[in-house]
């Protein structure tokens, strides 16, 4: 059978075994439910330095800004600005998430950015007006139920979960959106226990990438998503790097000041020479006075 998407090997080591793999995502879930909790209280400082193009975070279904702390230590490594975008408790109506989005590229003046948007945040993403497109450079779908899951029916209590029912109106505005654009590129996997079917969790692009690996949450919080995340936008950097930025040239001003300093320095290193010689010179007189009494002793 031809295959029609891409996918993802780890650089070093095997995919782990099936049984360990459900253990990283049970441990993972307790993870994720810890950090909603302490999300409350503590948000993820906004990393502004780097030399490479910003990337935000926007997190899914119950997600804090904490669950991105590995993710966002790799990105940082890599020389990427990282920001976190501060959602709440990320139960509410998804179109409301994608102006709070919008508003906080344009507050953070981010420009030319990539989107790295978990499960229910590829959702929030494809609400953006042109004004927050503009700013954005790629998107990048991680597990994000495009066609809907099934999961949701789980849930109706909550107006997001009611909005990620396959067929809903937001879902079908999600396909139809993506398929206009050319910079959204899915990351999947088939054993997703969140997305049902997993292939909603695709665009069905030739660029969709699979990691093979079970888990959800795995997918940003495991090593091997961390690992084709960074692996995916470093590709993305190196087709069109950012020039290298240069020190801006110092003011006539300043240019002058540096000049003067030395020649002060000189001037003063000469004078210290000029007022050696004089202290030589002291003694001299005293030699010369001897022979002045010598000729008044013979008028005598």
């Amino acid at each position: 059978m031809k295959k029609d998407h891409l996918t993802y090997l780890p650089e070093k080591g095997d995919i782990r075994p099936v049984f360990v793999q459900h253990l990283f995502e049970i441990y993972h879930h307790i993870y994720y439910f810890i950090c909603h909790v302490l999300g409350i209280f503590i948000d993820l400082p906004h990393h502004t330095e780097g030399y490479k193009r910003p990337i935000v975070c926007v997190s899914g279904f119950l997600g804090r800004s904490l669950t991105w702390a590995a993710m966002r230590k790799h990105l940082i490594s890599l020389g990427h600005p990282v920001y976190v975008v501060p959602l709440g408790f990320q139960v509410g109506n998804i179109r409301k998430k994608s102006k709070i989005l919008e508003n906080f590229l344009i507050e953070n003046d981010i420009k030319d950015c990539y989107l790295f948007c978990h499960s229910m945040g590829g959702l929030i993403a494809a609400g953006l007006s042109y004004k927050g497109r503009d700013r954005v450079r790629k998107i990048f779908v991680i597990g994000t139920p495009l066609r809907g899951t099934y999961m949701a029916y789980l849930a109706p209590i909550f107006p997001c979960t009611w909005q990620m029912m396959p067929g809903s109106k937001l879902t079908q505005e999600v396909v139809e959106t993506y398929s206009k654009f050319h910079n959204v590129q899915a990351v999947f996997t088939k054993g997703d226990g969140i997305v049902r079917p997993w292939e909603n969790s695709r665009l069905g692009h030739f660029d969709d990438v699979e990691i093979p690996e079970y888990g959800h949450l795995n997918l940003y919080l495991g090593a091997l998503g961390v690992e084709c995340m960074g692996s995916l936008v470093t590709s993305e950097e190196k087709k069109d790097p950012l020039p290298i930025k240069q020190k801006p040239a110092a003011p006539k001003e300043e240019i002058k000041k540096e000049v003067s300093a030395p020649s002060s320095k000189t001037s003063a290193s000469a004078k210290k020479k000029t007022a050696a010689p004089k202290k030589k010179s002291g003694p001299s007189p005293k030699k010369k006075a001897a022979p002045k009494k010598a000729k008044s002793k013979k008028k005598r």
